[in-house]
């Protein structure tokens, strides 16, 4: 489910059932809310790469900013098969190619030392793995804008240079 985040507040709930919840600018919030294993692995990739597609028609036909950061809640996973590992490897690589950053928040232990042991950690970077989506947000928004800040500071300089 896609989650937004509730005005004045650092809780991030299911956007169809609290109404008041916003999406935020540049991150996709998503929660996976069942263990990931061979039966629903497929059906999970393709969800969530449609919710991916439709929050990118969605800020392009409202001319907001562009999509950044993808950020999966596994708090309710309980467990993952190497099917789930395989999908979220397959998922990366595909949020990669678009020039999005794939963000983990809240895996149980078990999840974890899954995650640990496949080596999708490493791959993913563990510097992209919070214990809270907002703590996730938080430092999105920081690349984000630190990023920003450091593209518009270089095209100055570029300009100023030009002969």
């Amino acid at each position: 489910m896609v989650l937004g985040n509730i005005p004045n507040s650092g809780i991030y709930r299911s956007m169809d059932q609290y109404q008041i919840a916003n999406s935020v600018p540049g991150i996709l919030i998503l929660q996976i809310d069942a263990p990931v294993f061979f039966a629903n692995a497929s059906y999970l990739r393709e969800r969530i790469s449609r919710w991916i597609y439709e929050e990118e028609d969605r800020l392009k036909s409202a001319g907001e900013a562009s999509l950044h950061h993808v950020i999966l809640d596994l708090s309710a996973v309980g467990s993952i098969d190497t099917s789930g590992i395989s999908m979220l490897e397959e998922l990366m690589k595909n949020v990669h190619r678009k020039g999005l950053q794939l963000v983990l928040t809240n895996p149980q232990s078990e999840v974890m030392k899954k995650l640990d042991k496949s080596k999708l950690i490493d791959k993913i970077g563990q510097g992209w793995i919070f214990l809270t989506v907002g703590e996730a947000v938080s430092a999105c928004n920081f690349m984000l804008h630190t990023c920003k800040s450091i593209h518009v500071a270089v095209d100055q300089n570029a300009e100023e240079n030009k002969v």
